[in-house]
């Protein structure tokens, strides 16, 4: 059966619309402007150009005053690394290009924002790296080989672990020169230095001491010990001057798996 209207009815429906269209403006426009509520934060503009190799030119990026950020020699690989927090042992499906080609990059926020934490700092590489390289990706549970961070001998600690005093300030740098490395943590809880070694350990570390508050220490170690090593290993070092080990154990650990990406677009 063919349905059809009348003027009147046409008419209503668009009085009816007409009083309706205000009122989603209006929500529309509270969404935007929830108090607390603050979109991502973007580049503007960007200027995207292969790095001309002249030299052994060091990769270096800057966040200056302004919202303007400036980066040299830098591969796709480092910024997905910085704007997800991962390291490359969880990502998969990358294509070359991403690690041997470089680019020197100058882009600016919205409205010059200035970008105050790292949050906001990784929100706008992600977006860089959405708007101009096609960044897709997703995220898979993987079964891995781990750590657990455990107390050596329960209820004894080593004497370089100290508890943090009220005179501590927050800080953790893990340095390397050479053949010896060397990590200094002061007011930090025993789930942030789990995290920190996983990059030393080279597989995901899992907090398992049950140690609460924070705590300060200074620790170097041979990143790759030879029989000419003077530093011991890691595994020592936490063993004998923390009164911590590292067990081999088994876990989950969250994978990155790039779905595309693509050379940036033209400026």
């Amino acid at each position: 059966m063919k349905m059809t209207n009348s003027p009147v009815t046409l008419l209503r429906t668009a009085r009816a619309f007409a009083l309706v269209l205000p009122l989603v403006l209006v929500l529309f426009a509270s969404a935007q402007s929830v108090p607390g509520v603050q979109a991502p934060m973007r580049f503007e503009v960007a200027s995207i150009r292969p790095h001309q190799t002249v030299g052994n030119e060091p990769s270096d990026r800057q966040m200056l005053p302004g919202g303007h950020f400036v980066a040299t020699a830098t591969s796709v690989r480092t910024l997905i690394r910085i704007a997800l927090g991962i390291d490359d042992k969880s990502m998969s499906g990358a294509p070359g290009w991403i690690d041997n080609e470089t680019f020197d990059i100058n882009a600016t926020t919205v409205d010059r924002a200035e970008v105050r934490t790292p949050q906001q700092f990784q929100q706008v590489i992600l977006s860089l790296l959405e708007d101009r390289f096609q960044f897709k990706f997703h995220r898979e549970q993987r079964e891995a080989p781990v750590y657990w961070l455990e107390v050596d001998k329960p209820g004894r600690l080593g004497p370089g672990l100290k508890s943090s005093t009220a005179a501590s300030e927050p800080n953790m740098s893990t340095n390397r020169n050479g053949a010896k490395a060397v990590m200094k943590v002061s007011k930090m809880s025993m789930g942030d230095v789990a995290a920190a070694l996983r990059r030393q350990a080279g597989r995901p570390v899992e907090d398992r001491t049950d140690l609460k508050g924070t705590f300060d220490f200074e620790i170097e170690w041979a990143p790759d010990e030879t029989a000419d090593s003077t530093v011991p290993s890691l595994f020592t070092v936490l063993k004998e001057q923390l009164g911590l080990k590292l067990r081999p154990a088994k876990g989950t650990t969250e994978a990155l798996v790039i779905d595309q990406i693509a050379r940036p677009t033209a400026n």
